[in-house]
């Protein structure tokens, strides 16, 4: 989304292409990522009880004007920076402050803002309702990897920002990472998502491999001659099961054993490798990128490509379903 037709409320600064924008999950207004690390909070938290709009504020203030709270001529001082308005002027036109007459004063700082200072992810607003912290409460210059800030991994990594930055935080500090569920159940796909098309690829192959062999084991001769599954088990614990038949039950076991083994190592290592990914790609983009424009670069080279991983997951998907229909009507 552009935000050029607008003011930060902040600096009073109108935005310009390029712009690190942090927006109020609450009432919508845009920030600088700079000024909104300097409040420590939306600029209009004090008026998010009473319902307060970004997108509605100049009608609202338009029709507050019309019943003269705000006459023509009248000067106003803004109660922040002291600069002098008209009458008519709704906000600073120096520093951006609120001059109606609910907001007089400066909204004083809250403990939720406080803690939130002190690095809560996920404070509480005046309506008591959860304030979303994009950065998770870390500030946007705080290294978070070697030549990588938190800004810098914020823009790259786009999609689910708080959790891996604090995963990133973590295996900083300690070394180790969280367990991801995505990765466990979308094993190959999730890389691919990532942008880690390498990974990726190469569990899909693996799986669809594992899938496929199992299957040949499957309509193999050896096994399609076993009898019910009563006599298998009685050959199986009496010992008179064939070499040939065991040796093909203990592969297809085995084959089922390593595409669960794959799925865990997703699930186990996938933090770190997307950890490693985006600090090297990150590292590499910076030192390539000497012109300007780092951010915008960041965000498309970063991010996620979630076609190809449906892609991907379709064409695992399809494979399976087709070795079982084959495997069903054979017999």
């Amino acid at each position: 989304m552009e935000f050029t037709e607008y003011t930060c409320p902040v600096c009073n600064k109108r935005f310009v292409n390029g712009d690190d924008v942090v927006v109020c999950p609450d009432c919508g207004a845009p920030h600088h990522r700079e000024c909104w690390e300097k409040t420590e909070r939306c600029f209009y938290a004090e008026r998010h009880a009473a319902g307060f709009s970004f997108e509605n504020a100049g009608s609202e203030e338009t029709d507050s004007a019309d019943n003269g709270e705000n006459a023509a001529g009248k000067t106003l001082i803004c109660p922040r920076c002291g600069a002098e308005n008209a009458g008519t002027d709704f906000f600073c036109g120096t520093c951006g402050f609120p001059l109606n007459e609910k907001d007089k004063t400066e909204p004083p700082k809250t403990e939720q803002t406080q803690n939130r200072a002190h690095g809560t992810p996920f404070g509480f607003g005046s309506a008591g309702a959860p304030m979303y912290d994009p950065m998770a409460g870390m500030k946007s210059d705080e290294e978070i990897a070697p030549n990588v800030n938190v800004g810098e991994a914020a823009k790259f990594i786009g999609k689910n920002t708080p959790y891996y930055l604090l995963v990133f935080k973590r295996i900083k500090q300690f070394g180790s990472g969280k367990f991801n569920f995505s990765a466990f159940l979308f094993t190959g796909a999730f890389f691919i998502y990532r942008k880690m098309y390498v990974h990726g690829i190469i569990l899909i192959l693996a799986m669809i491999g594992i899938t496929v062999g199992s299957t040949a084991i499957t309509m193999s001769n050896t096994w399609m001659t076993q009898m019910e599954y009563n006599d298998l088990v009685t050959g199986i614990y009496g010992g008179t099961l064939g070499a040939g038949k065991m040796n093909m039950l203990m592969l297809s076991a085995g084959l089922s054993l390593l595409r669960y083994g794959i799925m865990v190592f997703s699930g186990l290592s996938a933090n770190k490798l997307y950890y490693k990914h985006c600090a090297k790609n990150i590292s590499l983009i910076k030192q390539n990128n000497k012109d300007g424009g780092l951010n915008k670069e960041l965000e498309t080279r970063g991010g996620v490509n979630l076609p190809m991983a449906i892609s991907f997951f379709a064409a695992f998907a399809v494979i399976y379903e087709l070795c079982n229909y084959y495997l069903l009507f054979q017999l």
